[in-house]
């Protein structure tokens, strides 16, 4: 089965009026042919021809134009069919890559060992993409779990000794710190975590862990894609209950579990005399076999809240459905549980466990979101700078170039070694742990890889101990509970301890933006923001004089470009004002543009007001948020402003172009129909079903909300219309109440 001339030459037609990239539809066409004739891909076939048959060009140019690409974190992207998919063919063709790259590079005589982990993520389509599919097509309903079989199976097929987590136990997960400590612990060659992290349930993906238990960096990773780009490859794979009967399959045992959450004790300092109330969300993944357990064991008094502890993989309950710490909303539900439960502090992590979110209450009992610089800050400063309370520790700090410049202060006022330039992913974190456990030297700072006091970057990732190599949310809960006792006994707040320690280290505020561009459009939009920036450099930024410009891609900053993966992660524009940094770069994980602004508040603020600080931060986000869209062309509203960054530009586009009437003619039916003017919920429902698709969740207005009365009001002040108004007005009413 192959793509005829003629149906190629309807394809690229069909492409062509989507994208001006040529090169793009030539590989589009290209793959498609190849997956119609590899028999590894024959159960995707049909699918295929649908696309085809429906005219679903936009998604079979997006799925074919280039195979997944390996992002800061993996690979990771969209459930669906194609080389730019998550799909069993990918994943097959990615582990069995990964065996022969394994086989080439290590001594794989004896009993090699791999480690495999999965989250709780269940592919249920969600946002209607395939919706012109047969109710039933194969990869609907495709779990991690399904995923992370066939990688055991295959693993299994290819001489590999597998430990995982028992399959007929649907509460059984391993965390990405798990599975990265699992991997020295078993002296394991590697291992894979099935897992797209914080992203959406349409989302999925998978990483690849070396003998070092952390993810290769450039030019290695590339070497490992290579292995794993590689269509003609034979996928060697072995009935599951064959290779369990054989031994191939082996459950984890407790012992090893347990070995990993006493390292994770390690990392406490004080016997806690009472406990804070803990309130903790996993926000549905697998985080109660590690943040939850470490902190039981710490002797911490922990309440889960059940409507985030039950392994959903849709994330039903999670608000727009992102389980993401950096993302308030997503934990923000767990709040009136814990005004319920006395709690004194609400901790959340993500599916895979890896990142911490944190809530804790000022002075005035409300519930404060604290960011992950300010968590990073808090823990760093009472581990090394509070006499009073902390251990006062003296040790390496490391950071991503993009996290908060209050950690240098810290270690500058500590006489504490600090390495603060690395690029965005931990793997640069880890990557240094390794260059001091074998070189005992990392460019000018010899120390220990013990000698590790903090790793932080400010996505929420915390590191307290070299025996794990990638982020854990474990460490950090455990380490933010214990100041949080500490705080209770001397009646003070958490965010006072916060405002303390800004004034002590530098009033550093910081805010970060996201610009969603999904798809090959969105893709070739966000690649024409940084040419554009690039070639026409701004001499201001949000009315600042730009003092220093770099680009991480010229050879002069840091040295030639080693790979497609090196460049990639190198893909990063700096710019300098007084007493401010930004970075630009596009998502390693996500289709999006990302923007980081770090204030130091001294520049402009004598007071050192902590909220003045962060309220200049954000308007400087803001505005850089603006020019950023201006360089494609794009304008939006104040109203679509008020949207959250994770919802897509096209839809703010929608929202600022065919809403505003849609939302007028809607309140005027409002005030002429009974059956709307008498019923709140008639109404929610209409908006609630005409915005779906911006944010899903149980409700997706509590994303739209503030967008929506900002829009109203703005409606309102224009029409003098008098049903309009009076729907409106009602409107408002509704959202109010």
């Amino acid at each position: 089965m192959n793509v005829t001339e003629i149906a190629s030459e309807i394809l690229r037609k069909a492409f062509e009026q989507i994208s001006e990239n040529q090169a793009a539809i030539d590989q589009a066409i290209s793959f498609i042919d190849q997956w119609l004739q590899n028999p590894l891909f024959a159960d995707q076939h049909a699918a295929i021809l649908s696309h085809i048959e429906f005219n679903k060009s936009d998604i079979l140019l997006d799925a074919f134009h280039q195979r997944l690409p390996f992002g800061t974190g993996g690979r990771r992207g969209r459930v669906g069919y194609g080389p730019n998919r998550i799909n069993p063919g990918t994943v097959a063709l990615s582990v069995q890559g990964h065996c022969n790259f394994m086989k080439d590079h290590f001594d794989c005589s004896g009993s090699p060992k791999v480690i495999v982990a999965y989250d709780v993520r269940i592919f249920e389509d969600i946002g209607g993409v395939f919706s012109f599919l047969p109710e039933s097509h194969p990869i609907l309903n495709l779990s991690s779990r399904d995923l992370g079989r066939i990688a055991c199976e295959i693993y299994a097929a290819n001489g590999f000794t597998v430990y995982t987590t028992p399959q007929n136990d649907k509460t059984a997960y391993l965390s990405t710190p798990e599975l990265s400590f699992l991997i020295k612990y078993y002296q394991a060659l590697g291992g894979i975590n099935v897992s797209a992290s914080h992203n959406h349930p349409d989302d999925n993906g998978f990483k690849f862990y070396n003998p070092e238990a952390a993810q290769d960096i450039p030019p290695d990773d590339e070497r490992l894609s290579d292995y794993m780009n590689n269509d003609t490859i034979t996928v060697n794979r072995m009935d599951f209950d064959d290779a369990r009967n054989s031994g191939l399959i082996l459950d984890i045992p407790k012992a090893s579990h347990n070995a990993y959450i006493q390292t994770n004790l390690t990392v406490k300092n004080v016997h806690i005399e009472k406990s804070p109330t803990v309130i903790y969300t996993p926000l549905c993944g697998t985080g109660d076999s590690n943040v939850g357990e470490v902190l039981r064991a710490a002797g911490y008094s922990v309440q889960l809240y059940a409507p985030h502890a039950n392994f959903d993989g849709t994330f039903t309950n999670v608000p727009s459905r992102i389980p993401n710490p950096e993302v308030p909303e997503a934990a923000e539900p767990a709040l009136s549980f814990a005004d319920k439960q006395q709690g004194d502090i609400v901790l959340s992590s993500d599916p895979d466990a890896d990142r911490i979110g944190l809530f804790a209450k000022n002075s005035d009992k409300q519930w404060q979101y604290i960011t992950g610089n300010d968590i990073a800050s808090i823990i760093a400063y009472y581990l090394i700078l509070d006499k009073q309370r902390g251990p006062q520790k003296k040790g390496l700090i490391i950071k991503t170039l993009v996290t908060t410049r209050t950690l240098e202060n810290i270690a500058k006022k500590a006489h504490c070694p600090i390495i603060g330039d690395l690029l965005v992913g931990f793997k640069y974190i880890a990557h240094v742990l390794e260059t001091l456990e074998k070189q005992g030297k990392f460019h000018d700072i010899s120390v220990s890889p013990q000698d590790l006091v903090l790793a932080a970057e400010e996505s929420h990732g915390i590191l307290l101990t070299p025996d794990i190599r990638d982020k854990d949310a474990a460490g950090a809960g455990l380490i933010l509970s214990e100041i949080m006792s500490l705080l209770i006994q001397d009646n003070i707040y958490l965010p006072d301890y916060l405002t303390t320690l800004h004034l002590e280290c530098g009033n550093y505020a910081n805010a970060a933006r996201s610009i969603v561009l999904k798809g090959i459009e969105g893709a070739d939009a966000i690649a024409k923001m940084m040419s554009s920036l690039r070639e026409i450099r701004p001499s201001t930024l949000a009315g600042r004089p730009v003092t220093h410009f770099a680009d991480y891609l010229d050879e002069s900053v840091m040295g030639p470009v080693k790979s497609q993966t090196d460049q990639l992660s190198r893909n990063l524009l700096m710019f300098r004002m007084a007493g401010t940094q930004v970075v630009i770069r596009p998502s390693g994980t996500e289709p999006k543009l990302k923007l980081y602004v770090d204030i130091e508040g001294d520049q402009w603020d004598a007071k050192n007001d902590r909220n003045a600080a962060m309220s200049v931060a954000k308007k400087v986000a803001a505005q850089i948020y603006d020019t950023c869209l201006e360089r494609i062309h794009i304008r939006l509203s104040d109203s679509a402003k008020c949207l959250p960054d994770y919802i897509e530009i096209k839809q703010k586009q929608d929202f600022d172009t065919a809403f505003p009437n849609e939302l007028k003619a809607f309140a005027e039916r409002i005030a002429r129909e009974k059956s709307f003017s008498n019923d709140a919920s008639q109404r929610i429902s209409w908006l609630k079903n005409r915005l779906r698709a911006y944010a899903s969740g149980a409700d997706p207005l509590i994303a739209v909300k503030p967008a929506v009365i900002h829009l109203t009001k703005r409606l309102l002040s224009e029409n003098p219309n008098v049903f309009i108004t009076t729907g409106l007005n009602e409107l408002i009413s509704d959202f109010v109440e």
